[in-house]
This record gives C-alpha cells, sequence and structure tokens, in this order.
C-alpha cells in the first residue's frame, strides 16, 4: 500500500494544456460561458483533478441553469413587461452564469496549487481570450435566436 495525498493531480496525457483556474473565470467575464465552463472541464481533465467529476457536474448544472433561467426570461418577455423587469432577469442570469464559473474556479483552485507544488506546467491563457472575445463578437453578430444569444451573451 503506498501513501497518496487525496488531493494530488493525477498524471494526464493533457498536462501541456493546464491553465489557472483564474483564465476560465476571466474567460466568463469576457466572452462568456460558452468558452468557459468547457475550459474549466479541459483544464480540470489535464490537471487529473481528483475533484474533476464535481467541476464537471457544476458546468452542467452551470449549463442548464442558465438553460431554464434563459426560458423563464422569454416566458416574461412581452409587449406589456416592463423593461426593468427584463433587465433584471438578465442581471440574474449574469450573475447566475458569474457564479457558477466563481464556484469552479473556487474547487479547481486546490487541486491546481497542489499541482504547480509538484512541479506541474502551467500554460498562458492570454491568447485563448483574445481570440474567444474575437469569436464571441462573431457569435453574437451571426444568432438571431434569443435563447442562444441569452446563453452566450446573457447581459454579460
Amino acid at each position: 500500500m503506498s501513501y497518496t495525498i487525496p488531493d494530488e493531480p493525477r498524471p494526464s496525457p493533457w498536462n501541456h494544456l493546464v491553465v489557472r483556474p483564474n483564465a476560465p473565470l476571466l474567460a466568463s467575464m469576457l466572452c462568456g460561458a460558452w468558452l468557459a465552463w468547457p475550459w474549466f472541464v479541459v483544464n480540470a481533465i489535464a490537471m487529473g483533478s481528483p475533484t474533476r467529476r464535481k467541476e464537471i457536474a457544476m458546468c452542467i448544472a452551470g449549463v442548464l441553469g442558465t438553460v431554464v433561467l434563459g426560458v423563464l426570461a422569454l416566458a416574461l418577455w412581452g409587449p406589456e413587461t416592463p423593461p426593468w423587469l427584463i433587465q433584471l432577469a438578465l442581471l440574474g442570469i449574469a450573475t447566475w452564469k458569474l457564479g457558477m464559473a466563481y464556484a469552479v474556479s473556487k474547487v479547481q483552485s486546490r487541486t491546481f496549487e497542489v499541482y504547480v507544488y509538484y512541479g506541474g506546467a502551467v500554460r498562458a491563457a492570454h491568447y485563448v481570450l483574445v481570440a474567444g472575445m474575437y469569436f464571441r463578437s462573431l457569435l453574437l453578430g451571426a444568432i438571431d435566436d434569443p435563447l442562444i444569444i441569452i446563453i452566450i451573451a446573457g447581459g454579460v
């Protein structure tokens, strides 16, 4: 029987893709959750995170919660709906998405610190962030469906 640390990351063939957990969090703020949540999943797998199932479940919950909140916001939408109510609904969606991204970032940070302590390589994320901001504008310009726009932009 060998000694193992519960939070110790497992070796992964994707180790070269690991970034700091605050990079996907920043992507959530600058680009949208469409980039952040998949990035959190890839980062968890690349790090060999022992909590990756929890992190993946949190990302799935973030997507499903955004869809539910988006459908509710669109149900409120009508000619007699006051604009402040729609703005409040969009604020709620943005808060949900950023809150979930922050929660995943906090869970992933514990494993990341152990990963770095044992000499794990960390990559810069600025190229992905710049590309994400560019593609976000392309996506929002090409899509007409309000639910998809809420999921991608969501008031952020």
